[in-house]
C-alpha cells in the first residue's frame, strides 16, 4: 500500500507521551468478542437511548447528547447520517470525563477518519487510539481547527494513519478534561475505518474545503474609501469584520433579524442579519472580545448611526483612530432596559463631525464577563452622513416603528420602542410630526363630561415647531364609539373609555389616546382589574417607572409566560406585571388607587404573585391599617404549579377589614425588597363584598406550566402583618 504519510502529516500525530491510562480498552459488559468494525462509529444506534458501542465514564458523554440538529450554536453541522454526538447537549460544559469504544480489528488501509467540533483547548480534550491491552497511545488527535471565533462547533474532518496497526485489535478513547466554559467539550461523528486510498484522499480533500469554508477569510480594507464593509452584516457572516481579541464576537452570532428571542420577542432590525452576541443563549454570556470594521476616511458631515441591543455593563461601540487606535468616541446602550428594551435593537447616532477626512474604524466592544445581557447585539453601521441623511434616517426609523405590526404580546415591546424614538434626543431636529407632551387618565364620576378640558395641556411639534391645537377625534367606551359631542359627552354608563386626540400638520397627522375611568360608586377602587389595559386609576409612586406615550407601562395581556407556559393566573385581559415597570429586578416599586369606601361585609381581596409582592391598607389620612405580603412563592419543581411550584402566578388574597367598614381608605400595591427572585405582579383588586366570601371554598384553575393540565390555587385569608 502506498501510504498518504505526507498528505496526512497535518491530522495525525504519532504517540510521543505516555499518558496513565486504563489498560482495558472500552467494551461493555459481558463483551467477549472483538467486532470487525468500529461499532456504532456513526452514532446511528439510538434506539435503547444509551450508548451502544461505547462506555461512558464520570459527568460529560451523557447519551442525550446524541441529537440530530443541523445546527448548533449557529454553526451548520456537516454530520454523517442522521445523528452525532454534540458536547453542548451531552452535560454542562464544566463536566468532565471519557468515551471509549468497544475494541475493533484494525482493517482496511489501516487509516480511521472521523469528525471532531469545539474541544478548542488541545491539551485537555483529545481522542487517542489503543492497541487493546496498552496503556500507551499510538496516536493521539486534538481538534487543532478550533479557533473559538470561526471554526467553533463544526464536525471538522480527520484522518489518522495507523496502518502499522493492521490486524490488530483497536479502541478509541475520548478524553475531555476542560472544566472550563470556552468550547471546553467534544463534538463527534463517522468514526470509519478507510478501505482505500481514495476514501482517504477524499477525507483530507473535505477538511480543506471546510477550513476554506468557515475559516477566516483575508481582510481586505481600503483607507480610502468612505464607506466600511458589511455595516449590516448582510453577507451573512463577519465578512469586513476583524477579531481583535476574545471570542464572544462571532460568525455564529450573525443570525437573521426574524429570529425570536425569548419564544417571542422581535429584535426590529435591519435587513436580513445583525449581530447577536447571545444567539438566544447558544453563545456562552460570560465570553468577551472585540472585533472591528474596515478602516474608512469619514466623510458627509461626520455623522455615524448604527443600531445597539442588550450590552448591559461594560460593552459599547468605539469610533477609533485608525493609526493610533485611539478610542476617540464611545457609545453605550443607555436605553437598556429589561425587559421592555432587553435585546431590542435601537438605532443611535453618533456625531463625529470633527474627525471629517481622518482615517478612523468602528470597534465593537464586550468587555462585560458576568452579570445580566453582559453581551452586544448590533446591526445596520452607516458612516460618512451627511446632515440631510441623518433628517431621512430619523424620520425613516420614525416611520418604520409607527408602522410595525408585529408586538409580543407577553411585554408589549413595540410600545417602549415607539416610545424611544419618539423621546430620542436626536442630532437633527426631527422633521416628523410627533407627540410631545400627552394628556394624563383621568377618573371621573359617572354623568355629562367636557372630554376637550382634558387636553389643554397636551401638545406636538413638528421638528422644532411646537403646535398646541389638538383636538379631540373618537371615544370607545362601554356603548361603542363615537366621533362628537366632545365638549358635552355623556359618561353615565360605568367603565373604561379610550379618547382618541391628536394634531394636523401640512397634511400629516398625529394621535395618541388616554383613559377615562367613570365610576357609578366610591365602594370599588377605579380600574382594580387593570381592564382598561394600563394604569388608569392608578398613581406611580417611584420614579424611574417606563412612559410609554404618555402612560405608564406595566399592564400586559399575557396569560402565561416563558416556554413552558407558565399561569399568571390573570383575571379578565390585563394584569400589572412586575417584569414590565421598566424597573429592574433589584429594585422596588408601589402603586396607589383611588380612594374608596369600605362597604359591605368589609372584606376585600386582591391578586398577588411573585416574591416581592405586598399589599399596603391606609385610611385616607395616610393612617397605614394593614400590611400583607405573597407567601406562595416557591422556586422548586420547575415547571409545575401542580406540584408546588410558585414564581409570577398569582393567588387570590383575601383581606378582613371589617373594623373599618364606612371608613374612606386606599391600598397600596408594592414590589419590597426580597432575596434572590425579588419580582411582584398583582390583578383584580376587590374592594367591595356585600357578605364574606366564603374563601375556604374558593379557588382559582389555571393551566400547569409544561402540561397544561388544569390546576387549582386556593384562596386564603391573607395574615394582617402590622
Amino acid at each position: 500500500m502506498k501510504k498518504k504519510a505526507a498528505a496526512a502529516l497535518s491530522f495525525c500525530l504519532a504517540a510521543s507521551a505516555v499518558f496513565a491510562l486504563s489498560a482495558c480498552g472500552g467494551g461493555g459488559e459481558g463483551s467477549t468478542a472483538v467486532s470487525d468494525d468500529i461499532v456504532n462509529g456513526d452514532f446511528e444506534q439510538v434506539e435503547d437511548g444509551k450508548w451502544v458501542g461505547w462506555t461512558r465514564e464520570d459527568a460529560a458523554f451523557n447519551f442525550r447528547g446524541v441529537v440530530s440538529d443541523e445546527k448548533i450554536g449557529g454553526a451548520p453541522m456537516e454530520k454523517s447520517g442522521e445523528y452525532y454526538f454534540a458536547g453542548p447537549k451531552g452535560g454542562n460544559p464544566p463536566m468532565r470525563g471519557t468515551l471509549t469504544s468497544d475494541p475493533f480489528r484494525l482493517g482496511g488501509n489501516g487509516f480511521i477518519t472521523f469528525k471532531m467540533g469545539a474541544g478548542k483547548d488541545t491539551e485537555k480534550v483529545y481522542v487517542e487510539f489503543f492497541e487493546e491491552g496498552s496503556d500507551t497511545p499510538i496516536a493521539r488527535v486534538a481538534n487543532e481547527d478550533c479557533d473559538g471565533v470561526f471554526i467553533t462547533e463544526h464536525l471538522m474532518t480527520k484522518v489518522v494513519d495507523l496502518s502499522a496497526y493492521v490486524g490488530k485489535n483497536i479502541y478509541i478513547k475520548v478524553t475531555d478534561n476542560d472544566d472550563g466554559n470556552d468550547f471546553s467539550y467534544v463534538n463527534l461523528d463517522a468514526f470509519k475505518v478507510c478501505q482505500s486510498d481514495e476514501e482517504v484522499a477524499a477525507a483530507e480533500a473535505e477538511h480543506e474545503a471546510q477550513i476554506a469554508a468557515y475559516g477566516e477569510k483575508p481582510f481586505e480594507e481600503d483607507e480610502t474609501s468612505q464607506e466600511i464593509v458589511n455595516g449590516g452584516f448582510e453577507t451573512g457572516d463577519l465578512t469586513g469584520w476583524k477579531t481583535l481579541e476574545g471570542t464572544a464576537l462571532t460568525r455564529a452570532g450573525v443570525v437573521s433579524t426574524s429570529q425570536r428571542y425569548w419564544d417571542d420577542r422581535a429584535v426590529y432590525g435591519e435587513g436580513e442579519y445583525y449581530l447577536d452576541g447571545s444567539n438566544n443563549g447558544a453563545i456562552q454570556e460570560n465570553l468577551t472580545g472585540a472585533i472591528r470594521s474596515t478602516k474608512f476616511t469619514l466623510g458627509g458631515d461626520g455623522y455615524i448611526s448604527f443600531m445597539i441591543g442588550a450590552g448591559n455593563g461594560n460593552c459599547y461601540v468605539a469610533l477609533c483612530d485608525g493609526e493610533t487606535d485611539e478610542e476617540l468616541i464611545t457609545v453605550r446602550n443607555e436605553y437598556f432596559s429589561d425587559p421592555a428594551l432587553a435585546l431590542t435593537l435601537l438605532r443611535t447616532y453618533m456625531d463625529a463631525g470633527e474627525y471629517v477626512g481622518k482615517v478612523v474604524y468602528l470597534k465593537v466592544v464586550d468587555a462585560n464577563d458576568g452579570g445580566g445581557f453582559a453581551f452586544m447585539n448590533v446591526d445596520d453601521f452607516r458612516v460618512s452622513l451627511t446632515k440631510d441623511q441623518v433628517a431621512e434616517l430619523e424620520v425613516e426609523q420614525m416611520e418604520k416603528a409607527q408602522n410595525e405590526t408585529y408586538n409580543s404580546a407577553s411585554y408589549d415591546d413595540l410600545t417602549s420602542l415607539r416610545n424611544y424614538y419618539s423621546s430620542y434626543p436626536y442630532p437633527v431636529p426631527l422633521n416628523s410630526l410627533a407627540m410631545t407632551v400627552y394628556a394624563p387618565n383621568q377618573v371621573v364620576d359617572c354623568g355629562t363630561v367636557d372630554l376637550t378640558a382634558f387636553i389643554a395641556d397636551a401638545k406636538a411639534a413638528y421638528g422644532e415647531e411646537e403646535i398646541t391645537d389638538l383636538a379631540v377625534t373618537k371615544v370607545a367606551g362601554p356603548d361603542g364609539e363615537a366621533a362628537e359631542g366632545f365638549d358635552s359627552f355623556d359618561m353615565s354608563a360605568p367603565g373604561a373609555y379610550t379618547v382618541t386626540y391628536g394634531a394636523e400638520y401640512e397634511g400629516k397627522t398625529v394621535e395618541a389616546s388616554f383613559t377615562v375611568i367613570a365610576v357609578a360608586d366610591h365602594n370599588n377602587v377605579a380600574n382594580g382589574g387593570f381592564e382598561s389595559g394600563n394604569l388608569a386609576g392608578w398613581t406611580v409612586m417611584t420614579d424611574g417607572w417606563s412612559i410609554v406615550e404618555g402612560q405608564p407601562a406595566g399592564v400586559i395581556s399575557a396569560v402565561s409566560y416563558w416556554d413552558e407556559a407558565l399561569p399568571y393566573n390573570q383575571e379578565g385581559d390585563w394584569h400589572l406585571d412586575g417584569w414590565n415597570t421598566g424597573i429592574d429586578e433589584a429594585g422596588t416599586w408601589s402603586v396607589r388607587s383611588t380612594d374608596f369606601t369600605l362597604g359591605g361585609s368589609g372584606f376585600i381581596s386582591v391578586r398577588m404573585g411573585g416574591h416581592a409582592a405586598a399589599v399596603h391598607v391606609y385610611k385616607a389620612d395616610g393612617t397605614e391599617i394593614g400590611y400583607y405580603k405573597q407567601n406562595r412563592f416557591n422556586d422548586a419543581n420547575f415547571p409545575s404549579v401542580g406540584a408546588g411550584g410558585s414564581w409570577a402566578d398569582m393567588g387570590t388574597y383575601v383581606m378582613d377589614l371589617s373594623d373599618y367598614i364606612g371608613e374612606e381608605l386606599y391600598i397600596v400595591l408594592a414590589d419590597e425588597e426580597a432575596e434572590g427572585w425579588a419580582h411582584a405582579f398583582f390583578d383584580q383588586v376587590v374592594t367591595y363584598y356585600e357578605t364574606e366570601p366564603d374563601w375556604a371554598a374558593l379557588s382559582d384553575t389555571v393551566a400547569d406550566g409544561g402540561t397544561g393540565l388544569e390546576v387549582s390555587i386556593p384562596w386564603q385569608l391573607a395574615e394582617n402583618l402590622m
